[in-house]
């Protein structure tokens, strides 16, 4: 399933053995709240989120995205790469609650956005766990400016700053 640009709130229910990948893509200028609830609700369900989204301007977008894991053996993954530019902002929420009726559900969040100009953000990594049988669950978030040495060795070799920037960009969105 891919979204582009989303907006509003969405909520997906995954029920016994079901699996899908949801892409989340967001590079158009403008600012958007989305939330995307995902609820694995059957035996053996699996969800996984890749999400894509820059900010440029004084654009704002906020990312609320939330799994919760009700049954036996599920899986689910939230990875979101975001790029704040100028002076936008960028807010990233994304989580998984492990519900008591969880078993053994294997989980990972992971939250990364990259600033260039004066652009800011803003990542929230929640792993909300209520019972005592899982498998494995880890979440982790980066906010970072590009770094200078980045710049410096593009611009050893020829390339203007703002290619450089480009060119970083386009990478980290891959």
């Amino acid at each position: 399933m891919k979204l582009i640009n989303p907006t509003g709130k969405k909520t997906i229910q995954m029920k016994e053995n079901e699996s899908v990948d949801i892409w989340l893509e967001d590079f158009e200028t403008g600012s958007r709240d989305f939330k995307l609830i995902v609820e694995l609700l059957g035996d053996n369900a699996e969800c996984h989120v890749h999400g894509r989204v820059q900010t440029v301007g004084l654009d704002q977008k906020v990312w609320n995205i939330s799994q919760k894991f009700k049954g036996l053996s599920q899986k689910g993954s939230v990875t979101v790469h975001g790029v704040a530019e100028d002076k936008s902002f960028l807010d990233i929420a994304g989580g998984a609650i492990l519900e008591q009726t969880s078993v053994d559900a294997d989980v990972n969040i992971s939250e990364k956005i990259i600033l260039l100009g004066q652009g800011k953000g803003k990542l929230l990594p929640i792993l909300r766990v209520e019972t005592d049988k899982v498998k494995t669950a880890s979440h982790g978030a980066s906010i970072a400016p590009v770094e200078d040495e980045k710049l410096l060795f593009f611009a050893s070799r020829g390339v203007s700053k703002k290619s450089a920037e480009k060119i970083i960009k386009t990478g980290f969105l891959k």
